[in-house]
């Protein structure tokens, strides 16, 4: 399945992510992140929105399509506003 860049993703797991610089970082289930840009066919940056990693990104296993996903985009400059 590809995820289009913008869309916000839920995590239905517990995980832990290296952080850089050191440390690491407890995803929980429920947390978010944003796709944020594809980094070649099977990979794909995401940016934590929530959680304990909030505000870190992480390049990750995932398809993303080269498509923009307006409406989801669209709604978090709403949100920011």
């Amino acid at each position: 399945m590809k995820v289009k860049i913008g869309k916000v993703i839920v995590f239905n797991s517990d995980h832990e992510i290296g952080i850089k610089g050191g440390g690491r970082a407890l995803v929980k289930k429920g947390d978010k992140a944003q796709v944020l840009r594809k980094v070649d066919e099977t990979t794909g940056e995401i940016l934590y929105l929530s959680g304990e990693a909030k505000g870190k990104s992480q390049y990750v296993k995932i398809e993303v399509d080269d498509d923009i996903d307006v409406d989801e985009i669209a709604r978090k400059l709403m949100e920011e506003l």
